[in-house]
């Protein structure tokens, strides 16, 4: 992997670029759900604070053809500044205090809203600056250089999350690295844009022929998979602050989520490294089974030890990002270059619609079940269902290895 960071200037640039936007949009995620957790204890609100995270996404579909055929670089600037204002306003102005809830909604809302155009035309970009053979790789040390980024904050943030969570100053350094990730896309080289067959822009027959492209490529039982993914996930996703906070407290939260970093960069190492190995339909079953026997026990050793659900933590995250890296190298590699955005928005559209149910379900359940632990479990099952199923599937169960699957 150091090779391709060695030979490839351009990547050099993306790679800073997709540092600074990790840790900056992350710190935002993942704090912005527990400021609404512990300033307004109410799981409602936090379940509406999902939705709003999860409900642009679901015109992304609308998105794809803009991204193709324009450029991604100008797309990446844009995005990136307006992320970086709605972070300052929510850090450093008294607008929470005078407009409440309703203005971190707002912020919420607008940020993904910004991400909604960011996130696919970095997908798309990648392509068009590595070799196809580079491109699991370059992914894997994306996850690498930005999870470790983030756990050298997350120290920092350790001794700044006490019982008083001072979140001006979370938000405030989200806004910071945001800046800093606008100031690497400067230096960002446009690259050409590759003519799509019709000459003028035509939306609706793009997302028909992206459409058409997917229903007839094994990307149609990925997406059926992360699809699934996403409404479980969403659903454990917003009452995870809930669960950590009363096993663990504030502090705790930023301990899981360091955990999670590591496991992160253990997973980005190790596919980038042997990915390429396995036969894929094998490996992402059996990287099912794994993640949901983690994700149970890790419910329930934490009560018990401390130590347990570190590791439990760090397996979770390392499993979970390898499916990840797999599922985004499928969505980058089998499509014609000049439909990756659309394929990316249209997948990133479902997955949408099942995390926006998700977070609503997850806000209802988490005022009415009386153990939120069962929450957490039921994610850990759900992974057992979509993994069989795509074991079902004898198409799926056998792709070959990820460097013999060719752009169609």
């Amino acid at each position: 992997m150091l090779e391709l960071l060695k030979q490839n200037k351009r990547f050099r640039v993306l790679l800073s670029y997709q540092f600074f936007s990790a840790i900056g949009g992350a710190m935002f995620s993942m704090f912005i759900l527990l400021s609404v957790h512990l300033i307004y204890e109410n799981p409602i609100f936090t379940g509406i604070a999902g939705f709003l995270m999860a409900a642009p996404r679901i015109i992304s579909f609308s998105v794809g053809p803009i991204v193709d055929r324009r450029n991604k670089v100008t797309i990446m600037r844009l995005t990136t500044f307006l992320e970086f204002l709605v972070l300052a306003l929510l850090a450093f102005t008294p607008l929470k205090e005078s407009f409440g809830v309703l203005f971190m909604f707002a912020v919420i809302f607008v940020y993904n809203m910004a991400a909604l155009f960011e996130n696919p035309a970095g997908t798309a970009l990648l392509p068009q600056i590595v070799q196809e053979d580079e491109i699991l790789r370059a992914n894997s040390m994306i996850n690498i250089i930005a999870m470790a980024g983030g756990i050298m904050i997350g120290i920092i943030l350790f001794s700044a999350v006490r019982d008083d969570v001072n979140f001006t100053f979370l938000f405030g350094f989200s806004a910071v690295f945001i800046a800093l990730a606008f100031c690497c896309s400067l230096f960002l080289k446009k690259p050409g844009i590759k003519k799509i067959a019709n000459a003028k822009p035509n939306y609706a027959t793009d997302l028909k022929e992206g459409a058409k492209f997917i229903k007839s490529s094994l990307l149609l039982y990925a997406i059926i998979a992360v699809v699934a993914m996403g409404f479980f996930g969403e659903m454990s996703y917003v009452n995870r602050p809930q669960f950590l906070e009363y096993h663990v407290g504030a502090q705790g939260y930023v301990v899981y989520i360091m955990m999670a970093l590591i496991g992160g960069i253990i997973a980005s190492s190790i596919v980038g490294k042997y990915g390429n190995k396995f036969k894929l339909g094998r490996l992402v079953f059996v990287l099912f089974l794994l993640t949901a026997v983690t994700r149970i026990v890790f419910v329930l050793v934490l009560p018990l030890h401390y130590t347990g659900w570190f590791v439990m933590a760090i397996m979770f995250s390392a499993l979970a990002t390898s499916l990840g890296i797999i599922f985004t190298t499928l969505n980058q590699k089998v499509p014609p270059e000049n439909m990756v955005g659309r394929v990316d928005t249209i997948t990133s559209t479902f997955v949408a619609v099942a995390a926006t149910v998700g977070a609503l379900v997850g806000g209802f359940l988490g005022s009415i079940v009386p153990v939120v632990d069962h929450i957490i479990i039921f994610q850990g099952l759900s992974y057992i269902v979509v993994g069989g199923f795509l074991f079902l599937v004898p198409s799926f169960r056998k792709l070959p290895r990820l460097d013999e699957i060719k752009r169609q």
